[in-house]
């Protein structure tokens, strides 16, 4: 059995994962194959040298490794680990624990511990108890009860993150708990982005702040801002504008010094008590940072008494050097495995005592932690002294397979597991809960990048790192079409900081332009999944740029660059910017034609289509797909009913529209994430159901309309992709709405649609909000004035949906913009002009209706012809009201009788 259970713990041989009541432990590889073989073979005594053979099979070490690599064991167990693991003198070690084979899931997979869905499980893992804290635990959260912003600052190193979090626990029955690590977040300009993403959000627009004051009115919210001191005037900044706006919100943050802003408290926290004067104190262990010291002492090596009187003492000296920071003091215990304690006394008292009395004018996180870290630093091999070095690259936290890809150990995989362990065995390396990934603490990493930026490796680390991130860039597009977002935006979270890392090295003074080119046009899936498009609009214009500059010749990689930047500019600028979009994606079709590219032609032909739709150039959009359509067919029959089906409805060749939807909809797969990133990033399904719902409202098949209507929402909502719901409220779901009459749920959508575009910064989508909006106003108080005006700025689609909704308030001059030669909505505009016109020359009025049925009729639009039908019977003249009866009634045969929809009650009370 590879799946075994110990008391509270569960060890999975085969995944390598330690969880204890389904928390993950960290371990070190060769660690846990020792542990993996003991506890496999429980109650059966393993000769020293087979668990040797066993766990290094071929290296040869001595038995001090397999002891160095029992400290990590008794580390991880903590005081239970001597009953686990006994040594039988002369004979070896034996599992002494009682060991239960557990069965797998169905199909055989374990729960996948890496996708966290609750707020919660992104705090990091801290001990139980935190020695020495109860006191300044239990009166922060005293403080908490009435506090806005409270910041627990200190020295680096000093347990303020480990105290924040117990706070944190302890609140989150009465509210939402949200941690944002700013240590990875290296400029602060990222740090609302980053919020955003903490709380689910997708931001696609440079104004993401509405969207984060949006999420944060839903619950009371505690946002705990950790490390905040590398970017501390962005953190004051933004937690004063949050608080501000939203009374719903506090702020607990952590830093190494106070924000200096409006309503904060501030509480130092202090290092762990230890005695003066050790010789002096009567029992140091009652002492929190003695108690500390002497506890991990114990678990790092059995070899040392610490219940002697002098041991005591120089245990209390030790910590009253290290001056009691927690980190400190856990770092020199760690040695305790490989020294006595009186040359541990010896080696921690020269370093601590010279920074103590350094320089005054040396930055403060140097007066105590630098020291500590220095003197571990001086601890290490060569190897570790490398490694620790090249994993300050990355932002946040990494694999052990993403360590050894920036390790610089090709063909050397032996001393990178022995230099990735002693940094774990050390302290140097922290373990999360996501899926045993790894990250260096803040301090560790600021102090080995200073390192790095002196080593000789330096650039080739950089490279290493940037091609890392171009290789799990390529391998996260390729999983996107096919992959659970969920797991897919959980398993790439981390990516996001580290390819900012990347790309800021690579455009950077001694980087490398063209792997930040490359890496800039294989990102796009990435910021826009993440929601960074307005990210995404500065790398990919900076990358262009620079392509152009240098006059760089490479057609797959400036379709990819244009792609990426058309859409970008597309969607976080409003209709202005039009233009610009276009001529980069006219760029792109030129070069797929060149380059007989059918895929990047496809989506260059999507972004243009979509271009020409907004600007009411339908026409347009068909003839640029039907010139193609050899060359889509390649790709699948379908693609041209994929990109035609609309364009067909909005120039009102209904028929044809609903055939091409159909036809497209028989390939599109249901499954959320299966849809590839159009040109203009629309779900193509969503982009085809938008037509089917509009369509069956305009051709009388109500009942099919609301139901379409209602379950493309559901399924839009299931794939949480804000574009593609944006359109489909916009486009269809609120135009149908008004047309079936129903103003309650038109109101609700509009709702939807406001909320979703200003919580993701889509300029665009919050236009068409802000217009609907006005009619809808203009209608609850007939104000034609206010139509008008709402009207004045807009074109294409937005203009032509808000004559149809709200029409009858407008002037012969507004309507008179819409041209009914080819325009899905044309005898509707025909029509209102003929009801404006009967007011004072019934003859051109009467003329103007018939055209408009005429037209309604040509292009199978069954609610336009009984809005034209109703409306003519209306206004006949007494010889031709029985030929206008007999219309209207025809056409009321052809449509789905619902008084529920006011033009069939309408045509019914003059019947």
């Amino acid at each position: 059995m590879s799946l075994l259970q110990f008391d509270d713990y569960e060890i999975d041989i085969e995944q390598r994962r330690l969880t204890e009541r389904g928390q993950p432990l960290r371990l070190g590889g060769r660690a846990f194959d020792i542990l993996s073989t003991l506890v496999s073979r429980a109650g059966e005594v393993i000769s020293k040298e087979e668990l040797i053979n066993l766990v290094w099979p071929t290296t040869t070490v001595d038995e001090g490794s397999l002891r160095v690599h029992l400290v990590s064991l008794r580390k991880t167990l903590g005081d239970r680990a001597k009953h686990y693991i006994e040594t039988i003198p002369g004979r070896g070690y034996v599992f002494a624990g009682s060991v239960q084979p557990l069965a797998r899931n169905e199909g055989g997979q374990e729960p996948d511990t890496a996708v966290v869905t609750d707020l919660m499980s992104a705090l990091p893992r801290i001990p139980r108890k935190l020695v020495g804290r109860d006191e300044f635990i239990a009166s922060t959260l005293e403080l908490l009860k009435t506090a806005r912003l409270l910041t627990i600052a200190g020295p680096g190193g000093i347990g303020k993150t480990s105290v924040a979090v117990v706070c944190a626990h302890a609140l989150s029955a009465s509210r939402r708990i949200v941690f944002v690590d700013l240590a990875a977040v290296a400029d602060g300009e990222k740090l609302l982005p980053s919020i955003a993403s903490q709380l689910g959000l997708n931001t696609f627009g440079e104004d993401i702040l509405p969207g984060i004051l949006t999420e944060l009115s839903k619950t009371q919210t505690l946002l705990l801002f950790d490390s905040c001191e590398r970017i501390v005037d962005a953190a004051a900044n933004v937690a004063e504008a949050l608080l501000r706006s939203s009374p719903t919100t506090q702020v607990l943050a952590t830093s190494r010094e106070a924000l200096r802003a409006s309503m904060e408290r501030v509480r130092q926290l202090s290092p762990l008590e230890y005695p003066m004067d050790g010789r002096a104190a009567p029992d140091p262990r009652e002492y929190p940072g003695v108690e500390l010291f002497i506890s991990l002492a114990a678990l790092a090596g059995d070899n040392i008494d610490l219940t002697e009187p002098d041991s005591i003492q120089l245990a209390a000296d030790i910590v009253r050097r290290l001056d009691g920071i927690p980190l400190a003091i856990e770092l020199a215990a760690a040695r305790s495995f490989d020294m006595d304690l009186a040359t541990l006394h010896r080696s921690v008292a020269d370093p601590i005592a010279v920074l103590r009395r350094g320089r005054r004018t040396a930055p403060p996180r140097q007066h105590t932690l630098r020291a500590t870290i220095d003197w571990s630093y001086s601890t290490l091999s060569g190897n570790e002294r490398e490694l620790l070095q090249r994993l300050s690259v990355f932002a946040g936290t990494f694999s052990p397979e993403a360590a050894m890809a920036v390790a610089g150990s090709e063909g050397h995989a032996e001393e990178f597991h022995e230099a990735f362990d002693g940094l774990f065995l050390k302290s140097l390396l922290v373990v999360t809960q996501h899926g045993g990934k790894f990250r260096l603490l803040g301090a560790t990493r600021d102090y080995a990048r200073e390192k790095l930026a002196q080593a000789e490796f330096a650039t080739s680390c950089r490279h290493s790192h940037a091609v890392y991130c171009l290789d799990r860039t390529r391998i996260a597009e390729r999983d996107w079409s096919t992959a659970d977002p969920v797991k897919w935006r959980s398993l790439n979270t981390d990516l996001v900081h580290d390819l900012r890392a990347a790309l800021l090295w690579a455009f950077s003074d001694g980087g490398d332009e063209d792997l930040g080119i490359q890496l800039t046009a294989a990102s796009d899936t990435i910021w826009v999944q993440f929601g960074l498009i307005a990210e995404q609009l500065a790398v990919a214009e900076r990358a262009l740029r620079l392509f152009v500059e240098r006059g760089l010749v490479d057609t797959a990689l400036e379709m990819r660059l244009r792609m990426s930047y058309g859409s970008a500019l597309y969607h976080t600028k409003s209709i202005e910017r039009n233009a610009d979009v276009i001529a980069e994606y006219h760029r792109v079709l030129d070069l797929a034609v060149a380059e007989k590219n059918t895929v990047k032609l496809m989506r260059a032909i999507v972004g243009i289509a979509a271009i020409q739709t907004s600007n009411g150039d339908y026409q347009g959009a068909i003839d640029l797909v039907n010139r193609f359509d050899g060359e889509l067919d390649t790709i699948a029959p379908q693609a041209r009913s994929r990109l035609l089906n609309h364009n067909y409805h909005y120039v009102g060749d209904f028929n044809k529209a609903m055939e091409h939807a159909w036809v497209a909809l028989s390939t599109q797969c249901k499954s959320i994430g299966s849809q590839p990133n159009s040109g203009s990033s629309f779900d193509p399904r969503i982009s085809t159901l938008c037509t089917v719902v509009k369509t069956h409202w305009i051709q009388g098949r109500y009942s099919a309309a609301r139901a379409a209507l209602r379950d493309t929402l559901e399924e839009t909502v299931a794939r949480d992709h804000a574009i593609s719901t944006c359109l489909f409220l916009a486009a269809s779901a609120c135009p149908t709405a008004f047309g079936l009459s129903d103003t309650a749920l038109a109101a609700e959508l509009l709702g939807i649609l406001r909320e979703v575009s200003a919580k993701n910064s889509l300029l665009r989508w919050r236009d068409w909000a802000s217009g609907y909006e006005s009619v809808l106003a203009a209608l609850h108080t007939q104000d034609q004035g206010l139509f008008q005006r709402s009207m004045n700025g807009i074109k294409g689609a937005p203009f032509e949906n808000s004559i149809v909704m709200a029409g009858r308030l407008a002037d012969d001059t507004t309507l008179q913009r819409i041209d009914p030669v080819g325009t899905w909505c044309g005898s509707e505009a025909l029509r209102l002009r003929g009801e404006l016109a009967m007011q004072h020359s019934p003859t051109q009025g009467r003329a103007l209706l018939v055209a408009a049925y005429d037209l309604a009729v040509s292009q199978a639009g069954t609610t336009f012809e009984l809005r034209c039908a109703t409306s003519i019977l209306r206004h006949s003249p007494p010889d031709r009201l029985e030929s206008a009866r007999s219309r209207l009634l025809k056409v009321m045969d052809s449509v789905e009788y619902d008084e529920r929809v006011e033009d069939v009650t309408s045509a019914k009370a003059l019947l």
